[in-house]
């Protein structure tokens, strides 16, 4: 799976400095009498604390540089605008795809991102997932006009396939979450290659590969249903949307593969 779908983006900027004060009109003078005194002129206003520095605006090769300085072994940085997927590598392994809200990413960020797909596990690496964590969850949600919410059909030809995924998602909503969690749509997608399927929150909704469900072994499909149904509990009681030990513990009981991705049994094969 990805990652929310794991999911889960983004982004903040200084604001540039606003007009000055209005300027304050000198008194008027007395009608009679002696001249007063001439008022001490203000002391200037103690000028404002420079910015602290803010490495924004890097651009793919200077975040590839960063992360190969600190272990990541890409060969490309690909900047996206997908909000779903905000950090993936690809098979190889050779190019990192990060959304476009990474340029504005503090050092210690990138420093993660280049530990967060490295070989290693155990502490170190639970410590990047959190920082890159940190950071997205810290981003604002994109404006209205930003947020394109995507209307699916379901071709007829498809029906008996989503009806038979929609048939192990709710046994298993009954069996192992007590039928706590919402009926979401689950849609078929033909353009999914590298995943078997996704789970998304904005809208609600689980998506299978078309392949798995026709070229997959059987049960295959149904496996990436109760995949996506575990992030989707994570979702909706406000656990982190990953696979960490939640994750891994819950895929245990529905006999689901504890990783992001797994060997898929094919047809044929």
């Amino acid at each position: 799976m990805k990652l929310k779908d794991i999911l889960l983006d983004l982004f903040g900027s200084h604001e540039p400095d606003g007009p000055g004060p209005e300027p304050i009109p000198a008194a008027p003078a007395p009608a009679a009498g002696p001249k007063a005194p001439s008022p001490a002129p203000p002391k200037p206003a103690a000028a404002p604390a420079p910015a602290v520095s803010d490495p924004r605006g890097r651009d793919e090769a200077a975040v590839l540089a960063f992360v190969r300085r600190h272990g990541g072994e890409y060969r490309r940085v690909v900047f996206t605008r997908n909000r779903r997927i905000m950090a993936s590598v690809g098979k190889d392994r050779g190019v990192l795809r990060l959304n476009a809200a990474f340029a504005s990413a503090s050092d210690e960020v990138l420093a993660a991102v280049a530990v967060l797909f490295s070989p290693s596990r155990g502490k170190r690496k639970e410590a990047a997932k959190e920082t890159v964590r940190r950071f997205i969850d810290a981003l604002p949600a994109p404006p209205p006009a930003e947020r394109r919410v995507r209307r699916r059909t379901t071709s007829p030809a498809d029906r008996p396939l989503v009806e038979r995924l929609q048939a192990e998602f709710d046994a298993t909503n009954q069996t192992h979450f007590g039928g706590t969690l919402p009926r979401v749509p689950i849609h078929l997608s033909r353009k999914m290659r590298r995943r078997n399927g996704h789970f998304a929150s904005q809208p609600l909704e689980i998506v299978i590969s078309h392949r798995l469900c026709t070229h997959g072994h059987p049960g295959e499909a149904e496996h990436t249903v109760r995949h996506e149904m575990i992030h989707l509990w994570q979702y909706m009681t406000g656990a982190p949307v990953d696979h960490g030990p939640a994750f891994r513990r819950m895929a245990k009981k529905l006999d689901v593969h504890p990783r992001a991705t797994r060997p898929v049994r094919w047809k044929g094969r």
